[in-house]
């Protein structure tokens, strides 16, 4: 009987569509939302609600050859807006670049912020992203060279790629940065007052700023006093003045600090705040005169004490406003200044206020049967999302076989697969209730990803041909034929469908799920088990009208085209799942699945369904200790040592500095693509023994990376003949002119020996570079 031409055009369309659009491109179903979301790079900073103020600092200032010192970049968003953290796993990720460095060599690897960021639940991504609100400081630490000899020279030049996000836009901006050195003294007064212009026009306002002792307790308490006296007939609003109420807060940010330490956790103000109301609005005002205060402790070893801030104030009179003017202020010495973020609106607000990050998508005055409505919606809808189509459509196919079959074995297989769906939903609900993870959070965890990267490998090999999932009726064994699908198979299939599923989102769905998880945990489980019932209520119906399942096509030879075209999709799914996992962990992932596959190979190739039970029992186990010892191997290259050397980056001047020192030195040239590299560094380099001997005799670990090309590197690689890595070079504390080389891979036996005869070994006579042979062979 020939397939129907409508339904079949039908089932390749489907076919077609999942391959195109399937794990590697899930973002793009995304897309129209993301658009918004990001691509306003052009939208000006400058717009309202999304302005930041950034200081950028190299402190100490006065710093000298050998001593400390430490870039930071601080960040002060405005109220309401957000940034990301530098965690690589999300794609809009602050980053920095730095471009150009001079007299300085870096001691911390990556930029560390002050404080930890707020993990959230973010629908737009279904996934859970880090967040900074109102302030965040990132800083590095760097040592100043020993050849530095002034000021002048000592450079840093960067860049901080960043988002700056609200309840209506994120804005995808840019901060060139670059610091120097001045080796001076930057001081300002420690009182001053002025008249704030606009268009070279006065304010009808006098500013006064002071930084002066405490009189309680003089020599221990510093006040810093900010007074406002307005001409009469004008006010202005206080601190926590409610912007809705048709007047702005007056707002002050204190940048930097020298020397001083907050006591008091906000700023007090003289006289109390006046209440008014005019009309609708309710406004809290101040006339005439106004003093904002606030107490610091100066620090034992402060030799001066300095502050640097913002005051916005905005001001009225009867018969208009003007809009907010910020005046800088600097009081006292600066020079040594550390960047700080302090804003009077933290001290109104509780800075872990979940409010700050609730969707737009959130509706808030909606019912709970609405709720449950949208909620069952977006779990039908997920059955045609990308994630999701390759299992869908081999259970399409398991419906055609189920043509023929009793009503109640049809009901039975639908409502196996159906429970499922359910089992995984009420799984993620208890994880959303109890761990605090949300939809699609699963895919955060490593260990997950890989599990389920293997397991949907494994999968695209049995639809391939390569074997046969021993399952009955699993996913990839029912589609050519053979056989009829199982119970188990059919409950199975649910479990991996819905697991797929997660990565995706659909309509409806972002709205109701940040709202399930902030409601108790009973409303959570309806919400999400309504939502299993949206997903498997296709299968439901086949279960209930089993008739519809004479108007698909009749099994044939298409069944088994499709179920490997099928597999070469579940392929991509897999290249989809691996880049979630962080660039250091691609190549051991790729070799267990290598491992799987060379065990699914054997079970699949060396021997039939004929073959005695004693082959079968061989191979299997022959395979099982191959596919475990290669996957072992792959996990293990994934571990990072508890023994990893304290590796210093390559740097040429510091380098000659430490010849100068007597210092042995050990330089690993490697490359993160370099799979020769991992293996020396996980056997020789990074071991217990190393670590003790590089402790013991004080050498120096330098790690030359050629992950990228580096002249700097090349030309080392050329001084010491060599045209590829690894190669391990070890300069003697007392011979630096006659290194010791290694070539290749090596044992630890051979670098131990090599570090043996760097510290024990008396100056040669005369320079020569000498080779260790490793005694593996090459």
């Amino acid at each position: 009987m020939k397939t129907p031409r409508r339904l079949t055009a039908s089932i390749s369309v489907l076919t077609v569509f999942a391959a195109l659009i399937c794990m590697p491109l899930t973002v793009q179903a995304q897309n129209d939302n993301l658009a918004d979301f990001f691509d306003q790079k052009k939208a000006a900073a400058t717009e309202a609600g999304v302005k930041t103020e950034i200081n950028v600092s190299l402190l100490p200032q006065d710093a000298k050859a050998g001593d400390t010192v430490t870039l930071s970049i601080a960040v002060i968003l405005p109220e309401g807006a957000y940034t990301y953290s530098t965690n690589p796993t999300f794609g809009g990720a602050t980053r920095f670049k730095i471009e150009d460095v001079k007299g300085l060599t870096a001691i911390d690897q990556h930029f560390n912020a002050d404080h930890p960021p707020k993990t959230v639940f973010e629908p737009l991504f279904m996934k859970e992203v880090e967040k900074y609100t109102k302030h965040v400081i990132w800083s590095r630490r760097y040592k100043v060279n020993q050849d530095v000899t002034s000021p002048s020279q000592v450079i840093i030049n960067g860049q901080m790629d960043y988002q700056v996000c609200n309840a209506d836009r994120c804005v995808a901006l840019q901060h060139p940065f670059s610091a120097i050195l001045t080796g001076k003294q930057e001081t300002a007064p420690l009182s001053f007052t002025l008249i704030p212009e606009r268009r070279s026009k006065p304010d009808p306002v006098e500013l006064s700023f002071a930084l002066t002792p405490v009189e309680s307790s003089p020599e221990k308490l510093v006040q810093l006093k900010i007074t406002m006296k307005l001409d009469k007939g004008f006010h202005t609003f206080a601190l926590d003045q409610d912007k809705s109420q048709a007047g702005l807060p007056t707002h002050i940010e204190l940048f930097k600090l020298e020397g001083l330490k907050p006591v008091s956790k906000k700023f007090a103000v003289t006289p109390e705040t006046k209440q008014e109301t005019h009309g609708v609005y309710n406004q809290r005002t101040h006339y005439d005169e106004v003093v904002w205060t606030r107490e610091f402790e100066r620090l034992p070893d402060a030799k001066a004490i300095g502050v640097e801030g913002k005051l916005k104030y905005q001001i009225c009179n009867e018969g208009s406003c003007r809009p907010p003017l910020p005046v800088d202020f600097q009081l006292g010495s600066l020079t040594n200044a550390h960047p700080v973020a302090m804003s009077s609106l933290e001290e109104l607000k509780e800075s872990d206020s979940d409010d700050e990050f609730q969707s737009v998508a959130e509706g808030r005055d909606q019912s709970l049967a609405s709720y449950l409505f949208f909620a069952f919606l977006g779990g039908l809808i997920l059955n045609v999302m990308p994630c999701v189509l390759p299992v869908v459509a081999i259970k399409v196919m398991s419906f055609v076989q189920q043509a023929g079959e009793s009503r109640t074995r049809i009901f039975a297989l639908n409502i196996f697969y159906s429970l499922g769906v359910l089992v995984v939903f009420l799984g993620l609900a208890s994880l959303a209730v109890f761990a605090n993870l949300g939809w699609g959070g699963l895919f955060q965890s490593t260990k997950f990803n890989v599990i389920m990267a293997c397991i949907v490998y494994a999968m695209g090999l049995s639809m391939l041909g390569v074997f046969e999932i021993p399952v009955p009726g699993m996913v990839g064994s029912v589609a050519g034929g053979q056989q009829k699908e199982g119970l188990t198979g059919a409950f199975l299939t649910g479990i991996l469908a819905t697991l797929l599923a997660t990565p995706c989102s659909g309509p409806f769905l972002g709205g109701v799920l940040a709202w399930s998880v902030k409601q108790t945990p009973g409303i959570t489980y309806l919400i999400w088990l309504v939502m299993g019932l949206g997903m498997a209520s296709p299968y439901i119906l086949f279960s209930v009208f089993p008739k519809a399942i004479n108007y698909l096509p009749k099994p044939g030879m298409w069944m088994v085209r499709f179920k490997e075209f099928s597999g070469i999709v579940l392929m991509g799914a897999v290249i989809f799942i691996i880049s979630f996992l962080d660039e250091s962990l691609t190549i051991p992932v790729l070799i267990m699945l290598l491992g799987i596959t060379t065990g699914l190979w054997m079970i699949g190739s060396l021997y039939t369904h004929n073959s005695s039970r004693q082959k079968k029992m061989t191979v299997r186990a022959s395979a099982l200790l191959l596919t475990g010892g290669i996957c072992l191997f792959g996990y293990s290259m994934s571990q990072k040592s508890a023994n990893e050397l304290p590796w210093v980056p390559l740097n040429v001047a510091e380098l000659e500095k430490l010849k100068t020192e007597n210092k042995t030195v050990l330089i690993d040239f490697s490359a993160k693509w370099c799979l020769t590299c991992k293996l020396v560094e996980k056997q020789a380099l990074n071991t217990p023994e190393t670590l003790e001997m590089i402790k013991k005799h004080n050498i120096v670990p330098i790690y030359a990376d050629y992950t990228d090309y580096s002249p700097t590197i090349k030309a080392l690689l050329d001084e010491y003949e060599s045209v590829s890595i690894p190669l391990t070079v070890i300069l003697p504390a007392n011979r630096p002119d006659d290194p010791i080389i290694i070539r290749d891979f090596y044992t630890q036996s051979t670098l131990l020996n090599a570090l043996n005869e760097a510290v024990e070994t008396p100056p040669a006579k005369k320079s020569v570079k000498r080779e260790m042979v490793s005694t593996v062979a090459h």
